[in-house]
């Protein structure tokens, strides 16, 4: 034995070494293999802490889809509370919130965001105790600061203004004046009338939901007097009135247009084709256009004083209301006219212009613009059809009936 090479010794252990080697190594994966086979290496689970919250999150609000107007309006209502005060504990998460919301508009989707960020902040006692209190505060803030829109009346109100939309926005495009400004103006007429005792609205406008004639005082839905609207027509080609606009709007206004047959009294102010004209029911184009024109007129007194009205709707409100013969150019004009109550609440003409005009009530139907008044260089360029159909039409020429 002991003449065996060293060398073949070496060789014949590292054979013994690498036969127990790979022994070890197949041993190992069979276990491996029985271990996984079994699960014996998965690791034990933990449920996270969140999860239950997570669970009532995924169905909180339910489906934009399944949601009327109202309720996404409530909603969107609710996210700008959480918004503003989430605010003011982490503006960085508002901020991205809101460009979300802005992005998606979906406001559901926004509501889940903060919910999410506001699980973050559920250690901050004081963010949570405002929270707390908002929400509770919103069980009793679906009435506006706005008191007449609180009405249920103004809903009624609000469709038949809809209904009257496509009139109102020809008005608009014909006359250049923004359609909020003369919307604004059939509000202070109607909405005077939302007080409970008054038989006639209750017996006639709240169950029709339609626009209101007040012909107690005037004509048509905006109740224009008769002397006001001979005088609007007046001073549409008296180019030495003050209150000349231009004879761009002469223009526009089919003086021939009657209608004879809604006469049916003997009322002498019922034969002029101007009455006949604002008492035209239907969709009351006529009460709007010379409501435009009005408004017009009273623009074009002030900037040739060096004032201008476009952005003061209780001034041309207040003019709307009290006549020509107050209209009184100067520096700081006094907002007013006639005075009503309306509920509890007391309100001017001009005061309710102001109110509506900002309210954000009928935004998305009568937008305010950067352009209460466009200029009549603008609009004879932009309705120059519509002025080649007039001019046609008052020489007494074949035409065909323009869509307005």
């Amino acid at each position: 034995m002991d003449n065996v090479p060293r060398w073949k010794k070496i060789l014949k252990r590292i054979y013994y070494i690498s036969i127990h080697v790979l022994a070890v190594f197949a041993l190992f994966l069979i276990a491996v293999a029985v271990a996984v086979k079994f699960r014996w290496t998965n690791q034990s689970g933990s449920t996270d802490v969140n999860n239950r919250y997570f669970n009532g999150l995924s169905d909180k609000y339910g489906k934009a889809q399944t949601l009327g107007k109202k309720q996404i309006d409530l909603k969107r209502s609710e996210l700008l509370q959480k918004i503003g005060l989430l605010a003011k504990y982490s503006p960085v998460d508002a901020v991205k919130i809101y460009k979300a919301y802005q992005l998606s508009g979906d406001e559901l989707i926004a509501l889940r965001m903060f919910d999410a960020a506001a699980l973050m902040l559920k250690k901050n006692k004081t963010f949570n105790e405002e929270l707390s209190e908002l929400m509770k505060r919103r069980k009793y803030d679906s009435r506006s600061v706005f008191e007449w829109t609180n009405y249920k009346v103004w809903e009624s109100f609000c469709g038949a203004l809809r209904r009257d939309k496509k009139a109102i926005d020809s008005v608009a495009r014909i006359t250049g004046v923004e359609s909020r400004l003369i919307v604004m103006c059939l509000v202070g007429e109607q909405v005077r009338m939302f007080n409970s005792g008054r038989e006639r609205f209750k017996q006639y406008v709240y169950p029709l939901t339609r626009v209101m004639l007040p012909n107690n005082r005037g004509y048509g839905v905006t109740s224009i007097l008769e002397h006001t609207a001979l005088r609007i027509e007046r001073n549409l080609i008296d180019k030495n009135s003050p209150f000349y606009p231009g004879d761009y709007f002469y223009r526009t206004l089919n003086v021939k247009d009657s209608f004879p047959e809604v006469v049916v009294d003997t009322i002498k102010a019922h034969r002029h084709k101007t009455i006949q004209r604002l008492i035209k029911g239907g969709d009351h184009f006529y009460s709007y256009l010379y409501t435009a024109f009005l408004l017009r007129q009273y623009q074009a007194h002030w900037t040739k004083e060096g004032f201008d009205l476009s952005y003061r709707p209780e001034i041309l409100g207040t003019l709307f209301n009290i006549g020509f013969h107050k209209s009184n150019p100067k520096k700081d004009p006094e907002a007013g006219g006639s005075s009503f109550t309306v509920g509890n609440k007391t309100y001017t003409f001009g005061g309710l212009c102001f109110e509506f005009y900002y309210s954000g009530e009928l935004m998305e139907e009568f937008p305010m613009t950067s352009q209460p008044f466009v200029p009549v260089k603008e609009l004879e360029v932009r309705n120059k059809s519509y002025l080649e159909y007039m001019d046609k039409l008052m020489k007494g020429d074949s035409v065909t009936v323009l869509q307005q």
